[in-house]
């Protein structure tokens, strides 16, 4: 959803009106029932964040082993909906007495409301097809996407002076070696086949056989992207998920999984 110029994905949307609600809420509840409501909605949300982020640690823990600082890179996304239920249902033991406890309760069960329904109004990404376009490769051949139309395929949209593109490009390529089974095209967004190869040996990649190149950024234009990279995830010729910014091993691991 876009408000203004900013692109605000669902569940992210939902959370930012989640926040608003606890803090407002809690502000109510300080003038007019207790002062402990000053304090407990900060020590909720970072028990939360935490634990909704360990969750989801836990769940792919042989892939972070390798790589533990990734735990901290939070903008990558990854989270466990379940665990963060938990967290704030454990947060009331922070308010003395049940009746605060009731309170803060029912603040909970609020703003959860509020999230879920944003989170169901705010429309996903439309299920568009592949766009009916050819699009050349380094060499300049010419290839029709319409001919994926049948197959499980991922397009990025990246270029090279985008900083978190630079950092997701050798996982993705480690990626696009180990899921045959998937189409992989890394979709260069206004840019010439020379800067892309001069990125490539500079980086030590191997990815021509995926690039192709999109002069007039023309995909971004049709599927109306607010950003890059961004990662479309295509099945049945239908458009099924969308990732705006930088994605982690994980997160596209489990995007995989779901086409």
């Amino acid at each position: 959803m876009a408000i203004g110029p900013f692109f605000f994905a669902p569940m992210v949307l939902a959370v930012m009106a989640g926040v608003i609600a606890l803090l407002a809420g809690c502000a109510v509840l300080t003038r007019r029932v207790s002062p402990q409501f000053d304090r407990w909605p900060w020590l909720a949300m970072l028990m939360i964040l935490a634990s909704a982020r360990l969750g989801f640690v836990i769940r792919h823990w042989d892939s972070f082993l390798t790589e533990p600082w990734r735990i901290f890179y939070f903008w990558q996304g990854g989270f466990d909906i379940g665990w963060a239920i938990a967290a704030a249902v454990v947060s009331l033991v922070l308010l003395q007495g049940w009746r605060l406890r009731a309170f803060g309760g029912a603040l909970l069960g609020l703003v959860a409301a509020v999230m879920v329904s944003l989170a169901l109004l705010v429309p996903g990404p439309l299920a568009q097809p592949l766009p009916a376009m050819a699009l050349p490769d380094m060499n300049g051949q010419m290839h029709n996407l319409k001919d994926l139309s049948n197959q499980k395929v991922v397009i990025n949209l990246w270029a090279t002076w985008c900083g978190p593109c630079r950092r997701e490009m050798p996982m993705l390529e480690q990626a696009a070696r180990q899921n045959p089974d998937v189409r992989f095209l890394f979709v260069n967004q206004g840019e010439s086949a020379a800067t892309i190869e001069n990125y490539l040996r500079q980086e030590g990649l191997d990815l021509s056989q995926w690039i192709r190149l999109d002069p007039n950024s023309t995909m971004s234009a049709q599927f109306q992207t607010r950003g890059l990279p961004t990662t479309l995830f295509f099945n049945g010729n239908a458009l099924q998920r969308t990732q705006v910014g930088e994605i982690s091993r994980e997160v596209l691991s489990e995007k995989l999984d779901g086409l």
